[in-house]
């Protein structure tokens, strides 16, 4: 079994825990492939096999209120009050790279939630290290022997950070490594040692736009790595890092790239010519690679 599955298996309701294992035992080549685990409260858990999600785990499993709660605990390690900042943004990000979308009812005022209660669904992203699955991306930024800056889209769960990820890992452990600077906000990029051989500098937990600012004022990067950028602050921030002449290689969210322009803040980068090229994101046929469709910008 996947170790980064299996690891997460022990946080679950056990008979669940138990119908995934059986699962994965029964179809052993499905385990390098899960994506997501979801639970509902009163619902069907599911688990998402390269894009495709499957109710029929060894027979549904209907989580209880109760369960869901107390998974989202162990997940937390017994420390829920350690990660209220990010529950009340709607999710929990843990050791290893897991990101836990969590959901339920929102207590607001003025339009801010101060926190959620009543958890109704969990939905644990499995991350995944899969070697050389940028090599198709590097002829599309590398241009006589330099980066270009470069915005990859695609919708949730195509495998962008799995992508980039390995790209950090390719362009700072060559025979000529470049410096990079990898911004890890919400220590998706990161696992384990993915990084031991490699001179990458990795900003872990900082607010995107201060990390930005930081490596590329501190750091001298010769690329800087970002993850789901979206909002103003970020792209100002983008903005006076390209102003001193940093490639940056960064990811949105979009199905495609007229939606991608359109979102406000984005725009503001491609209007400002920050980036060379835009990369669309698509799992190839088989599920097991990327298919990218570039558009220059430049």
């Amino acid at each position: 079994m996947n170790v980064q599955t299996e690891k997460i298996l022990k946080y679950l309701p056990y008979r669940l825990s138990e119908n995934i294992g059986d699962y994965l035992t029964k179809y052993p080549g499905v385990s390098e492939s899960v994506t997501e685990i979801r639970l509902h409260a009163s619902a069907p858990a599911s688990i998402t096999v390269n894009g495709v999600n499957i109710i029929d785990i060894c027979g549904v499993y209907r989580c209880t209120p109760d369960e869901i709660h107390s998974t989202l605990i162990k997940l937390c390690e017994d420390s829920v009050h350690t990660y209220e900042n990010t529950i009340k943004e709607g999710y929990v990000t843990l050791d290893g790279g897991y990101r836990i979308g969590v959901c339920g009812s929102a207590n607001t005022v003025d339009e801010k939630v101060n926190g959620i209660y009543n958890i109704s669904s969990l939905s644990i992203r499995i991350p995944h290290i899969v070697v050389g699955c940028s090599r198709g991306l590097l002829p599309l930024i590398l241009s006589n022997g330099k980066i270009r800056s470069a915005l990859i889209y695609s919708p949730p769960g195509v495998g962008k950070t799995t992508l980039i990820r390995d790209l950090a890992l390719t362009l700072s452990s060559k025979k000529s490594p470049l410096r990079v600077s990898v911004v890890d906000s919400r220590r998706e990029i990161c696992i384990g040692d993915a990084f031991r051989d490699c001179i990458v500098d990795v900003l872990t937990s900082y607010p995107k736009a201060k990390a930005i600012e930081i490596a590329t004022r501190t750091m001298s990067p010769q690329l800087i790595i970002c993850d789901e950028i979206g909002t103003y602050d970020e792209a100002a921030a983008i903005l006076s890092a390209q102003s001193g002449g940093v490639p940056l290689i960064a990811t949105a969210h979009a199905d495609c790239l007229s939606a991608l322009k359109r979102r406000p803040n984005i725009g503001l980068l491609t209007d400002n010519d920050v980036f060379d090229i835009c990369i669309g994101l698509r799992r190839d046929a088989g599920g097991c690679g990327f298919t990218f469709d570039a558009e220059e910008l430049k």
